[in-house]
């Protein structure tokens, strides 16, 4: 269903107007947590976020609320839906004379089962015009146009682009000319009804996206990323490299002797111009990257859903794992009511390692011996398989 905003405010006096409009202000309620982030769940668009913020000087004092840093509401007391996504929240109390404090946490509003909906990985989306994105959801075969928005409820487009998907599950398209920015995705059907599909952050420089966060020294070494092209060199603590393999989307290089330890990682275009990594502290111009003993095998992130085919290497890449590697298995447990782990093969009935439920106290990353009788499970199916439910499985490596 369509996604419609309700506003209510009020003007209730509260006890605290004895203080001056010099003294710092302080959010009352909602009170701080633990983990200090406030943390929402909607049932669907239609369910409003409802709250209120108490704060002193109150009689000083004014109350913005924003999505994603975009202002969407100015008062003590919120009564308002948004489109299905996943949003950082910011409370933000600021006085007459500018003091300002803050809480911020997470909005999360789900969609409806029969909506089209595409859910941002984690870190969120990045990308720069010119190249593809892929939206993964559901129901994508009902959407006729992808609108880029400036605002939450997608009034102020930026852009718009007219899509034909063919798989409920995946809609890729090319991202047209924006300026820098945060923008809001909402998908269109056919009757011109809006539905949310989480944010897109957009540069118009090059980024690096993956694979510069661990690195074995002397081992070719690719980070990739999109508009990569004109990178020149590659600078590892002191050491720069400049015999660089850079394409649109990769750059490929022989990683430094080094000794073991943490290093800053940077990359230099042609002209000058820095390479942004993009991590979940936001885009940055160096980042530190680990040396690593590991072999990686595969990468995701990967959510499990009981299907064999999601997480499986072939027999030809576990050739190079020598008998008596230990295997890495990295994975994260989001929210889920259930969560279970089976190394396996594609043959169901063949245990490789073991089946069992995943818990806070499991291992990670869950380690276990390639034997022989592992690898001759392996080449008798031709692959090996890591199926079960409630967890991502992030990276796998051996060593």
């Amino acid at each position: 269903m369509a996604a419609t905003f309700v506003l209510s405010g009020c003007e209730k006096k509260e006890p605290f107007d004895t203080q001056t409009e010099d003294d710092a202000p302080l959010i009352l309620v909602p009170y701080e947590t633990k983990t200090g982030h406030l943390s929402y769940t909607l049932a669907n668009p239609d369910t409003p976020l409802l709250d209120s913020v108490t704060v002193t000087p109150s009689a000083y004092t004014t109350v913005n609320w924003y999505l994603d840093g975009k202002l969407v509401y100015t008062g003590v007391r919120i009564e308002m839906t948004f489109p299905a996504g996943t949003y950082a929240i910011t409370i933000e109390a600021v006085t007459t004379v500018g003091k300002r404090t803050q809480r911020t946490g997470t909005l999360t509003v789900n969609p409806y089962a029969t909506d089209p909906y595409a859910a941002a990985p984690s870190i969120g989306r990045h990308a720069v015009p010119g190249f593809n994105v892929t939206l993964d959801g559901q129901n994508l075969t009902q959407v006729k146009e992808l609108v880029i928005s400036n605002d939450v409820a997608g009034a102020d487009v930026a852009k718009t682009i007219q899509v034909n998907p063919t798989d409920d599950a995946s809609l890729t398209f090319t991202l047209p000319e924006l300026a820098d920015g945060h923008y809001f995705l909402r998908l269109k059907n056919a009757e011109g009804v809006l539905y949310g599909a989480d944010a897109l952050t957009v540069y118009n420089a090059s980024i690096a996206l993956d694979g510069f966060a661990e690195f074995i020294p002397g081992s070719e070494w690719v980070i990739t990323g999109q508009n990569l092209a004109n990178v020149a060199s590659v600078k590892l603590g002191d050491q720069t490299v400049t015999a660089v393999t850079a394409t649109a989307t990769s750059v490929a290089f022989t990683a430094p002797e080094v000794e073991e330890g943490k290093y800053s990682l940077s990359m230099t275009n042609k002209d000058g111009s820095t390479v942004l990594f993009i991590t979940e502290d936001g885009a940055v111009s160096d980042v530190k990257a680990a040396v690593s003993a590991e072999t990686v095998l595969w990468t995701g992130p990967v959510p499990l859903n009981w299907d064999a085919a999601l997480v499986n290497i072939s027999a030809e890449t576990m050739s190079s794992v020598p008998l008596g590697s230990t295997i890495y298995v990295y994975f994260e447990i989001p929210e889920a009511e259930y969560h279970n782990l089976r190394i396996t093969t594609p043959w169901w009935g063949d245990d490789l390692v073991a089946q069992f439920d995943v818990t806070e106290e499991t291992p990670n990353p869950f380690t276990f011996v390639y034997d022989s009788r592992c690898k001759g499970i392996v080449d008798m199916v031709g692959s090996w398989s890591i199926v079960g439910f409630g967890e991502t499985i992030n990276k796998i490596t051996y060593k």
